[in-house]
């Protein structure tokens, strides 16, 4: 690039120092091997000095109108909602860009971003723990809870706080290509392209009533995944007509008896590509979903990847 990109980072009260060293590591950390890099600044977002998670004080050298001059500013978290959104921090966000800055959120950045009004009509992310509140507080965007990160041309969302690194080498790689932004990731010891449409990898809760009457059908049937499990049968197994079954699964699963079923041979198969060396054709089969394109199928629809990315990124 002809000159060198402007990134800065807003810092506020109770920051998350890991969050704004995503940004100061990827971006400001000086790499003499490439001739050109970005100049990263940390810009206050409110008055300062500011606290930080862990007691520490912090004194940001640069204050919002350095926002106008920007190629790029990052929001590391944001925990404060509207209540902590000043006159001037919301005015200096919107005329950057309109100025043509871009905008990037890690996990709860993306509240200052909606706040501002960045996000209205747009796709976006979060941490799982905050979508639907994200959702609830700005029905004008679109949250979409499964993945690493949502690019929107001039405004990114990303996921939980690592899922940042992931946005940030994306952001990388756009302004100065795959061969930079690949050592930059091997510099981090991180995979070099994760996609942003990628699952995020979220707990699965367990039922939400562990002691009722399906509860020993549930563990009958995960210890037998390859088995061919009907309705009927699980009906059978767990002394309850069909409809009864369905009944009692969405009360303690919150999902239907085949949706629970695919989800839990998804998660066995996951385990099997992250301990073992078995073929896709012996993961289908040992998982009870039969055929490898079967097992893709799911795989990509529930965890937002194909088996061997995740196998390439999670193997012991």
């Amino acid at each position: 690039m002809a000159e060198r990109p402007l990134v800065c980072a807003l810092v506020y009260d109770d920051l998350c120092l890991f969050e704004l060293g995503i940004a100061a590591e990827v971006f400001g950390l000086p790499r003499p091997e490439f001739d050109d890099w970005y100049d990263f600044r940390v810009v206050a977002a409110q008055q300062g000095p500011l606290r930080t998670l862990g007691g520490l004080t912090l004194q940001a050298a640069d204050d919002l109108s350095l926002l106008a001059d920007a190629a790029l500013v990052i929001v590391p978290g944001w925990p404060h909602g509207e209540a902590g959104l000043s006159g001037a921090l919301r005015a200096s966000i919107k005329a950057a860009h309109r100025g043509g800055t871009r905008f990037a959120s890690i996990c709860s950045g993306a509240f200052l971003l909606a706040a501002c009004g960045l996000l209205d009509g747009r796709r976006a992310t979060t941490h799982w723990r905050y979508a639907d509140q994200l959702q609830a507080a700005y029905p004008a965007l679109q949250v979409d809870p499964g993945v690493l990160y949502v690019d929107e041309g001039d405004v990114m969302t990303s996921a939980g706080s690592a899922a940042g690194l992931d946005l940030c080498l994306h952001i990388v790689r756009q302004d100065f290509g795959s061969e930079v932004a690949n050592h930059v990731a091997r510099r981090l010891v991180l995979p070099a392209h994760r996609q942003g449409g990628q699952a995020q990898f979220i707990p699965r809760p367990l039922p939400r009533h562990r002691a009722g009457d399906i509860a020993p059908l549930l563990d009958r049937v995960r210890a037998a995944l390859d088995e061919d499990w009907t309705i009927p049968r699980m009906a059978e197994v767990a002394g309850l007509s069909p409809r009864t079954l369905q009944r009692r699964f969405r009360e303690a699963t919150a999902s239907t008896p085949q949706e629970w079923l695919v989800g839990e041979r998804i998660e066995r198969a996951k385990e099997l590509l992250e301990t073992t060396k078995l073929s896709a054709d012996d993961i289908a089969l040992a998982c009870g979903l039969g055929a490898p394109e079967t097992l893709r199928h799911h795989f990509r629809r529930i965890v937002g990847t194909s088996p061997l990315r995740y196998r390439a990124q999670f193997a012991a």
